[in-house]
């Protein structure tokens, strides 16, 4: 009965399971979602800039929207493998299928292959919405102790990190897999990545399990309208999904940006694999940094250097371009301030997102795991659709095509560093703002909801068995 209230210790192997994961998840979402999948459409299949600014942004947008109602269906599944597993699995299928298809060209041309590129972007949204929001939403049901829920938020960030550092050197294996024909090896290398995805997504469908027993008598119907009236009646997650959208906002326009700054702008493409190898570990350093800081530190403090720390390094990367732009072991040390508050804010989102879940029992009686967890990639969505569109857009502004001979305009290159430099400073000090004005889930008032529903759950037990005996 312990177990099944959160109150025991995860085992190793669960962790270890449900850790996996992440491995073959962010290969895929390397594959569909970095900078990789635009650079083949504009590259290979010569797709305007123009277009896939409209695209990037309104699908991701409506994909978001998905996210909502896949939370909501997911609070009211019921089977004998639990809530989150079952789509975990589905998920990883279906969507390591449409991550092969969008690297499938049929021979299309006009407005037909912009038609297929599109619904394939937004089946690949869909099916990766499935596994997503399960994934994450999870980790509220795997225990109720905060230094746990540090810990198993840590550990996926952490492998996640392995599947990053392979999608990094994309460009480098597709030459490997394919040799002179560019598609051949994406194609390939889209392939590779969907038989590691279903192979991680099994293991942790198979290896875990919920132990947060839900506490509400009656399981009522799934419904969408209710669904948003349990998000929007938790003032402390909507909160965090504004922080959280801000911050993905920069990381976003950060990344997104990054492969065209090393291509057109420094004109060191091979590089690109290292550097993103050695801010992943820097990230790292974040992911590692966040469960020990908040040990000695209050959390509330570490939340707010999270915002802004990465403003001093966004403004020593401008320093560096203007001052040694070819000089790139100083722009990535430069570059550490901003990921290694990427690297803690990816875990700090789970663990905000998680307290928001427990506030919300605490205040109406009702655990909506999936609802709330499903703001976690909705607002990696909008975020992603914000900055594609404004990445996109800028391109299109100043007539910049990736497949052009000639070298980046002088107007391109100005686009390029504001995206970088300034743009993620505007979301990072809004959401300081906003943390300050709004945020009420301080240590103290965490601690008195983790005792109070410990305390419930404790009533319930006693209850119960009362009841049978």
């Amino acid at each position: 009965m312990a177990a099944a209230n959160g109150t025991d210790r995860l085992r190793l192997s669960e962790k270890i399971c449900f850790g996996v994961c992440p491995i073959g998840k962010n290969m895929c979402a390397g594959v569909v979602y970095g900078s990789f999948l635009s650079l083949y459409f504009m590259q290979t299949l010569g797709i305007s800039p123009a277009f896939l600014s409209v695209m990037f942004f309104l699908c991701r947008i409506w994909d978001g929207v998905n996210d909502l109602f896949m939370g909501a269906v997911i609070d009211a599944t019921r089977s004998r493998f639990g809530k989150f597993r079952p789509w975990i699995f589905f998920g990883a299928l279906s969507n390591a299928l449409c991550a092969v298809l969008i690297y499938w060209n049929p021979g299309l041309h006009g407005a037909a292959l912009y038609v297929y590129v599109t619904v394939l972007y937004l089946l690949c949204d869909l099916t990766f919405t499935m596994i997503d929001v399960a994934y994450w939403a999870m980790i509220p049901a795997l225990t109720l102790h905060s230094r746990e829920r540090d810990q198993v938020s840590v550990i996926p960030r952490l492998t996640g990190a392995i599947g990053g550092a392979v999608s990094s050197f994309t460009l480098n294996l597709v030459d490997v897999l394919g040799g002179r024909d560019v598609n051949a090896g994406y194609l390939r290398y889209a392939l590779l990545t969907a038989a590691v995805y279903l192979l991680t997504s099994t293991v942790c469908a198979a290896g875990t399990k919920e132990h947060v027993r839900t506490l509400q008598t009656q399981h009522e119907p799934f419904s969408l309208v209710r669904a948003a009236k349990a998000l929007f009646a938790n003032d402390q997650a909507l909160v965090v999904v504004g922080i959280m959208l801000l911050f993905n906002a920069a990381n976003c326009v950060t990344t997104g940006v990054m492969l065209y700054y090393f291509l057109y702008v420094l004109d060191k493409g091979s590089f690109y694999g290292t550097f993103s190898i050695l801010t992943g570990l820097i990230q790292g350093v974040g992911l590692l940094g966040f469960p020990l800081l908040t040990k000695k530190l209050d959390r509330n403090r570490v939340y707010l250097a999270a915002y802004l720390l990465p403003v001093l390094g966004y403004g020593l990367m401008a320093l560096c371009s203007a001052a040694a732009p070819h000089n790139l072991w100083l722009f990535l040390l430069a570059s550490a301030l901003p990921f290694v508050a990427y690297g803690a804010m990816s875990v700090m989102e789970n663990v905000m997102l998680a307290d928001a879940v427990d506030y919300g029992e605490w205040r109406t009686g009702r655990r909506n795991e999936g609802v709330i967890f499903s703001m976690l990639t909705f607002l990696s969505k909008i975020a992603n659709g914000v900055s594609q569109g404004l990445t996109f857009g800028a391109f299109a502004l100043v007539g910049f095509r990736a497949d052009a001979d000639a070298a980046p305009t002088t107007q391109a290159v100005l686009s390029f560093k504001v995206l970088l430099f300034a743009v993620p400073v505007v979301f990072l000090l809004l959401a300081a703002l906003l943390h300050h004005k709004k945020f009420r889930l301080k240590p103290a008032l965490v601690q008195t909801i983790s005792q109070e529903l410990l305390a419930r759950r404790a009533a319930a037990d006693a209850e119960e068995t009362e009841v049978l005996s």
